[in-house]
């Protein structure tokens, strides 16, 4: 029924994306919310930091599975550093969700701004992470069935 993920040679790519969306989403809610003083747009700011948090959790796990159908060489020298980029980003993305879970009621203008510094560096973090995410398939062909491809053509 579903041929795509039959395919799949591992299910990490099919959650890769959600914490990128979420977190780079809270990042916006987060400026938004400091330059408008809102507690709503803080509130939804910590929520997708939330939801982005517990994606990437779960991404984590996946790509932990998956890295040893990388093949050795180069690809796993950038599996090393994806790797690392991506678990540091998730646990400053924990600290940042327990730092906005205990400010949740009370957040004065100036802790906000913290939030805003934590969520830039997640964003920087996160976007070399992808990047080197990004190289695995397209540079070294990681989770591609280069032989069934190839029987293709």
């Amino acid at each position: 029924m579903l041929p795509g993920l039959k395919a799949a040679l591992n299910y990490h790519p099919l959650f890769v994306h959600f914490p990128i969306v979420l977190w780079l989403a809270a990042l916006l809610f987060q400026i938004f919310a400091v330059w408008r003083t809102s507690d709503e747009l803080q509130q939804t700011a910590s929520r997708l930091l939330y939801l982005g948090t517990l994606a990437a959790i779960i991404t984590v796990m996946t790509g932990l599975a998956a890295q040893n159908s990388v093949a050795p060489g180069e690809a796993q020298r950038a599996v090393g550093i994806h790797e690392t980029l991506m678990l540091t980003a998730t646990s400053l993305a924990i600290v940042l969700c327990s730092f906005a879970f205990f400010m949740r009621n009370n957040f004065p203008p100036h802790l906000r701004k913290v939030l805003l510094l934590g969520l830039v560096v997640l964003g920087v973090l996160l976007t070399i992470g992808a990047d080197r995410g990004a190289q695995l398939v397209y540079e070294y062909g990681s989770a591609v069935n280069w032989s069934t491809a190839q029987q293709q053509n």
